[in-house]
C-alpha cells in the first residue's frame, strides 16, 4: 500500500502500538536502577538485551511513520512508574510480562484490523515487531527462574 493512501487514523493505531513499547515498564527498568542480586546479575544482561530488542522495534516503527509524514510521538512513562526507583528486579518481572502481553495481544488485533485495511506495508512490518515481542515476553517468563 501506498504511504500515501495509508490513513491518519491507521498511523494514530500504529503510534498507539509504538508508544505501549517506547514507554513499557520494561523500558523504564532499563533505565532506572534495578537491584539484582550477584548471582543474578546475567539477568540484568538479558533485561538490557530484550529491552534493546524492543527498542529497535520501536525505531522501525517510527521509521515507517515518519516515511508517511507522521508526526511521532513516543509517549511518557506513566506516573505510577516513578515510585518504582531502585527495587529489585525481581519484583518487577510480573509486571513487565503482563506488559508486554498487553502489547502483543494490541499488535495482534491491529494486524488483523490492517490485513482487512489493505495496509500491505504496515502488516508486514507489524507482523515481524509483534513476533519480536512475543519471543521477548518470553525471555522474560524464562527470567523468571533465574531472579
Amino acid at each position: 500500500m501506498d504511504w500515501v493512501m495509508a490513513s491518519d487514523a491507521t498511523n494514530q493505531l500504529l503510534n498507539g502500538v509504538l508508544i505501549q513499547m517506547s514507554r513499557s515498564l520494561l523500558q523504564y527498568a532499563s533505565e532506572a536502577s534495578m537491584w539484582v542480586r550477584a548471582e543474578a546479575a546475567s539477568a540484568a544482561g538479558k533485561l538490557e538485551a530484550v529491552a534493546q530488542r524492543q527498542r529497535d522495534a520501536v525505531g522501525r516503527l517510527a521509521l515507517l511513520l515518519d516515511s508517511r509524514d507522521f508526526a511521532v510521538d513516543f509517549g511518557s512513562f506513566p506516573t505510577e512508574y516513578t515510585d518504582l526507583q531502585f527495587l529489585a528486579l525481581k519484583s518487577l518481572v510480573s509486571g513487565m510480562i503482563n506488559g508486554q502481553q498487553k502489547i502483543c495481544e494490541a499488535a495482534q488485533s491491529l494486524v488483523v484490523q490492517l490485513q482487512s485495511s489493505g495496509d500491505s506495508e504496515a502488516v508486514g512490518l507489524l507482523g515481524e515487531i509483534l513476533a519480536v515481542q512475543r519471543g521477548i515476553e518470553a525471555e522474560l517468563q524464562a527470567l523468571v527462574g533465574t531472579l
